[in-house]
């Protein structure tokens, strides 16, 4: 009953720690906990992304019926993980799932896997790899220690064998001007 594909997102590009790029929420106004500008342009075309799936160059990547972002905590205030994921899940007509954080790994992974839906996660990039290893993945030795820190353009996939596990496999985006044309 588990998902065929799930597919891991960081959230798109974040404000500056000292000044600009700032983060804006989506009227416009400043929010240090919301997206820049171009993390905005990333997460709309995220959504034609997902909403042109499948499609036979990126075999690894489904369209998602399923999105699941963290939420805001008092402590993690970061808006930018459903702010990434509102355009795709607004395009595809899916409501975001939003009721685990960043620390809530097991519980998240143990939701995923008990649905069928092929599911988009836009984590918290810090905890991706633990939450990765939630999963029955058969080459866990592929799947980074952590996420590149200044990547926002690629996916962790994650697709279903015939015996149930998974393979991990990384795609890119490719999707902005400057997005890296290598993983």
């Amino acid at each position: 009953m588990a998902p065929r594909t799930i597919m891991f997102l960081r959230h798109a590009e974040k404000p500056g720690d000292d000044g600009p790029p700032l983060g804006v929420d989506k009227h416009g106004q400043n929010d240090p906990h919301s997206l820049s500008v171009e993390g905005w342009t990333r997460a709309g075309a995220l959504a034609a992304l997902f909403d042109h799936l499948p499609s036979p160059d990126r075999p690894a990547l489904a369209r998602p019926t399923r999105v699941i972002a963290t939420k805001p905590t008092h402590d993690y205030k970061s808006k930018r993980e459903r702010d990434t994921a509102t355009p795709t899940a607004a395009r595809l007509a899916v409501t975001i799932e939003d009721e685990f954080t960043h620390q809530d790994a097991e519980d998240a992974a143990a939701s995923i896997l008990g649905d069928d839906r092929d599911a988009l996660v836009v984590w918290h990039h810090g905890s991706m790899p633990k939450l990765l290893g939630h999963f029955p993945v058969t080459n866990q030795h592929d799947v980074p220690k952590a996420w590149p820190e200044e990547r926002f353009d690629i996916v962790w996939c994650l697709t279903q064998s015939e015996n149930g596990s998974y393979e991990f496999t990384e795609e890119l985006q490719d999707l902005l001007a400057d997005d890296q044309r290598t993983v």
